[in-house]
């Protein structure tokens, strides 16, 4: 039987849903700093990465900056991967817009293009994931994380730092998704990466 988790469910074929009335359009700029913010707009530009009427976003902080990203996504699952003339803030752009894909596949595929390629702005990304319900994704993360450069485990451990209810959320899905597994037991990945994310915060 396929993971229900990776495999698009029916009625996302259907329809575009409408949306709701006063809903301000989906701006994926700001899913990123203010630095970024140019070159996430000029990627996005286009209606393709926003064909859904409806969205829900959540609020993170990233050295001092407050991102608003989106929950899923709907666009073409081509757009992500598609590097063609894209420099490489672009690609990470792309590829971090990619873990918030519906399809589980793509999330793990544009994941795992982050991880070879790691950036410090998009430690928010990568944390996410570790509280969704996927275990191979957490399983990358878990291997990506001894390997990382100092400042990219630097950037992990100021995002920890500064977002402790976001982290503690996290936590809870980790435990919530696995109702057959004891949530102690070492064995389960999301428990061990979400002690290695708190180790990084308390390094100075």
């Amino acid at each position: 039987m396929p993971d229900s988790a990776k495999v698009r469910a029916t009625h996302l074929d259907a329809a575009t849903p409408m949306p709701l009335p006063g809903m301000p359009a989906l701006d994926l700029s700001l899913a990123f700093p203010a630095a970024l913010r140019p070159a996430a707009a000029a990627l996005t530009a286009s209606a393709a990465w926003r064909p859904e009427g409806l969205h829900y976003t959540y609020q993170v902080t990233l050295e001092g900056e407050t991102l608003t990203i989106p929950s899923r996504l709907y666009f073409d699952r081509s757009l992500p991967l598609d590097d063609a003339g894209r420099d490489a803030t672009a690609r990470g752009i792309a590829w971090c817009l990619g873990t918030r894909h519906h399809d589980g596949y793509l999330r793990e595929e544009c994941l795992a293009r982050l991880l070879d390629a790691p950036q410090d702005w998009a430690a928010p990304f990568i944390v996410h994931l570790v509280g969704e319900y996927v275990d191979e994704i957490v399983e990358h993360i878990e291997a990506a994380l001894p390997a990382f450069a100092p400042d990219m485990r630097a950037a992990l451990a100021a995002f920890v730092r500064d977002n402790p209810r976001y982290l503690d959320t996290i936590e809870r899905r980790t435990i919530s998704y696995r109702p057959y597994v004891c949530p102690a037991s070492e064995s389960y990945p999301g428990k061990r990466v979400i002690a290695c994310l708190r180790a990084l915060g308390r390094e100075t």
